[in-house]
């Protein structure tokens, strides 16, 4: 198992940067980044206990289902949602939100995803392609909702 880690600073405090998230908006927007899946049920929040179910696809016409569960929810300090059904074997995404250092008016966005999926540590070099099309999509996106621009930090695992 690694972490795969997509991090960028954005010029916009961190707790506005959160609160995109909380709100309906922030879901919507960031499904944008995933061509071809389906929502079955949004989660009503990004609190703990919160679901949300997905059709994702496999391979053309072939689809899986991905329910993932929030576990962890700190207000403008993070918040996790954990694969309870899914293609992998494991994937715990983090998204943390973070201080820039003497700045308030801006914030770091920190995707943090623990993944393990089937031949690890084989497939993590087909993955990472896929999750940092994914992750730079989604901020690309954030910072297209608040009509500014993100600087990518740091992607890779650790």
């Amino acid at each position: 198992m690694n972490t795969f880690i997509f991090r960028s600073q954005f010029p916009i405090p961190k707790e506005k940067l959160f609160q995109f998230h909380e709100e309906p908006i922030g879901f919507t927007t960031l499904m944008q980044a995933n061509p071809g899946i389906k929502i079955i049920q949004k989660p009503n929040s990004i609190q703990v206990g919160e679901v949300a179910i997905l059709k994702v696809p496999l391979i053309p016409f072939v689809y899986t289902t991905w329910i993932a569960k929030h576990t962890i929810y700190e207000k403008n300090q993070i918040f996790q949602d954990n694969q309870e059904k899914g293609p992998f074997r494991m994937f715990l995404h983090s998204h943390r939100f973070l201080d820039v250092k003497g700045n308030p008016n801006e914030s770091i966005l920190s995707d943090e995803v623990q993944i393990s999926f089937f031949l690890w540590p084989l497939s993590k070099f087909f993955i990472f392609p896929i999750l940092y099309y994914l992750f730079r999509k989604r901020h690309q996106l954030t910072a297209k909702h608040f009509q500014t621009k993100y600087r990518l930090i740091f992607c890779g695992y650790s």
